[in-house]
């Protein structure tokens, strides 16, 4: 089937038509897997629901304003465009970019092509739409590209992940692995990844329902793991469920330590409930591991949950996506950590001394508390050349529109 509309949701093909999928996969919120019957996991002395309990900050040094990094420049690889919500490299002169109206994007040798390379039926409100992008580890065999994404069935809003065949000219032949996943104006989660072991893992939200995160029999506010078929692997830490990982608010960063593996997620912190704001956390989380939400925030006392290793009680930093730098282009960078902040708007660089203790923290591009030289940074990735890929996010109507809005931006020396 080869993906060619918008959204029910006001969305419009380029033509000026709406053009929708005939698919009944898009016409049925079935979620593909099968639930446990524990409706929960994990501590049994968790505070009740109704407010989280507050913990205090891990040890980490105060961060550090790098406006203008020395010796590195930013280079603007393509501009206007619409969201810029997550990257994928075919190789290096070929860049896929979803756009969050439904729109998977085509840079070729530097140049943004006009046309779309597929457009997707999604439902865009709010933090929904077309969110994240990965390729099959062994691509181009197979030619399987991954999407999550947003859609609408029968008035209910539902997130998505499908499999897709690179024809080399647009994306045909959907198979959806995962549906069924809770979806909201906000909270929708959205970025993907193929670990170190071979499997996908998908980073979602709570849906603006805050308990369904303690719910193992719920896919919301979780970290999900399942096989590039979309299967239930056998050694997940709950039988018969995608679920990896719990107690999570919205995720929008996955990443793995390069060396030791380490398992890196970081999370949105309250935008008001129980009348809390920020405190936006990273965790290192471990295969089963509950993250807290909605029950406790920062490290606490409480025996069986996660603490994070990166917490923010004080300004809200909103993290995106986030990655290891491993490459040699800027040897500087080797192993340190990286995530993109929204509300922020900096480029955080995490500078490690061993594998889970944190010696420097830099604010890249900031230019004062939630202002920063490019705007609200999306997505951050490594490319195949060595460089670091950004993606703004000022076109999502959380911030001021700057001109040539929403770019990719390179990090590279300068």
């Amino acid at each position: 089937m080869l993906m060619l509309g918008l959204a029910a949701c006001g969305q419009q093909s380029t033509s000026g038509k709406p053009r929708h999928s005939t698919s009944a996969s898009h016409h049925a919120a079935v979620s593909h897997h099968s639930s446990p019957s524990s409706k929960g996991a994990g501590p049994s002395n968790l505070p009740p629901p109704g407010h989280p309990l507050l913990g205090h900050k891990p040890p980490m040094p105060e961060p550090v304003i790098i406006t203008s990094p020395e010796g590195y420049k930013v280079e603007t690889v393509a501009s206007g465009l619409i969201v810029p919500w997550d990257i994928a490299f075919v190789s290096p002169n070929r860049i896929y970019v979803t756009e969050r109206p439904g729109r998977v994007r085509l840079i070729v040798n530097g140049v943004l092509k006009a046309k779309p390379y597929a457009l997707i039926p999604v439902s865009a409100h709010g933090e929904g739409g077309l969110l994240g992008i990965v390729l099959h580890p062994k691509y181009p065999n197979p030619r399987w590209v991954y999407l999550m994404y947003t859609h609408a069935t029968n008035g209910h809003i539902y997130n998505r992940i499908s499999r897709f065949i690179d024809t080399g000219s647009g994306l045909d032949g959907e198979k959806v692995l995962v549906d069924g996943i809770q979806a909201a104006m906000y909270h929708n989660g959205g970025r993907i990844r193929f670990g170190p072991d071979g499997m996908l893992y998908a980073g979602t939200g709570d849906a603006q329902e805050p308990e369904r995160a303690q719910s193992i029999s719920s896919l919301n506010g979780k970290v999900l793991r399942m096989t590039p078929d979309g299967g239930v692997p056998s050694d997940n830490p709950f039988q018969g469920s995608y679920v990896y990982a719990y107690g999570l608010r919205n995720v929008e960063g996955l990443a793995w330590n390069p060396v030791n593996k380490d398992f890196w997620v970081t999370m949105h912190g309250p935008t008001g409930e129980f009348g809390l704001y920020a405190r936006d956390s990273v965790f290192i989380v471990p295969k089963g591991g509950n993250c807290g939400w909605p029950r406790t925030l920062g490290v606490t006392d409480i025996k069986g949950v996660v603490p994070p290793i990166l917490y923010f009680p004080e300004l809200s930093e909103p993290p995106g996506g986030a990655t290891f730098y491993s490459a040699s282009l800027m040897p500087h960078l080797k192993g340190d950590f990286f995530f993109a902040s929204l509300a922020g708007q900096q480029l955080y660089r995490i500078i490690l001394s061993s594998p889970r203790s944190i010696s420097r923290i830099e604010r890249w591009f900031a230019t004062g508390s939630h202002a920063g030289k490019f705007g609200r940074l999306r997505t951050v990735i490594q490319g195949p050349d060595g460089a670091l890929y950004l993606t703004t996010s000022n076109r999502d109507g959380r911030g001021p529109v700057y001109p040539g809005d929403d770019k990719v931006l390179r990090i590279s020396p300068q």
